[in-house]
């Protein structure tokens, strides 16, 4: 069995942008098998490709921007974000960029899901999430679970 790893990314100075951080707590109060590790990335950039250092699996978690209704849940694949990378919400450069490095550094790639909420909008220094946000937490937890447990 390889190494599963969940990175989450995220701001939570800013408003709904700390969605992936949120879910990152909330993974470190659960038990996992020894084979999954937890990250959390902030907006760590490239930096953030040393969490996807020997694992053969990821799972990104991250705010999305302009994918569906506010609070859906997306499970996309890298793909899925080729050819819209100004879609995504504003770290940085985020995770298009990310794997775009990675595919140079790491041959192979891990297999990668991307776990997205739509955010409302990301308020500067405003802590905390919007309701619709807040209510896609504990699903988006089990998502997870689900995704890493299968």
């Amino acid at each position: 069995m390889g190494m599963q790893h969940i990175v989450c990314f995220g701001n939570e100075l800013h408003g709904d942008d700390g969605f992936g951080i949120r879910i990152y707590a909330q993974l470190c109060q659960l038990t996992w098998p020894k084979n999954v590790e937890i990250f959390n990335a902030g907006i760590a950039g490239l930096n953030a490709l040393r969490f996807l250092e020997n694992c053969s699996q990821a799972i990104l978690v991250d705010a999305l921007a302009n994918f569906g209704n506010v609070g859906q849940i997306f499970v996309l694949r890298p793909e899925d974000l080729a050819d819209r990378p100004e879609q995504l919400t504003g770290h940085g450069l985020g995770i298009p960029y990310l794997l775009e490095a990675l595919k140079i550094i790491r041959n192979p790639l891990p297999d990668i899901l991307i776990v997205g909420v739509e955010i409302a909008a990301v308020a500067a220094f405003c802590p905390g999430l919007s309701d619709k946000t807040e209510q896609a937490v504990l699903k988006t937890v089990h998502l997870i679970q689900n995704l890493v447990l299968a």
